[in-house]
């Protein structure tokens, strides 16, 4: 039986080139071991309408789903010098969505 260590990790801050290399990595392996399997990209982590109304979405660069406990985790890589990072939803339910209106 598999066995996945999802309760014990948690949501990270990516912010160095070997941070996300050893991320990569790791989702990669869990990934070849059957644990995680990638999932669609359906949903955008951040939704805005700039001063003209034109409508704009962000979306995550990768998912991940995990077989044994159902966990997603979402993959968003740095584009340095901003941070990327990885977040964790545990029911398997995405709900990191932000919305922002009007943003200049």
């Amino acid at each position: 039986m598999m066995k996945c260590d999802c309760s014990e990790r948690i949501g990270i801050e990516i912010n160095s080139m070997k941070l996300l290399e050893d991320l990569k990595k790791f989702f990669e392996e869990q990934k070849k071991l059957g644990i995680f399997k990638e999932a669609e990209v359906t949903i955008p982590f951040y939704v805005w309408k700039n001063k003209y109304g034109e409508k704009h979405e962000w979306y995550a660069d990768k998912w991940y789903r995990c077989n044994v406990c159902g966990t997603l985790w979402e993959f968003e890589y740095p584009e340095f010098p901003a941070v990327g990072r990885i977040r964790k939803f545990e029911d398997g339910i995405y709900t990191g969505k932000e919305i922002v209106i009007n943003k200049n």
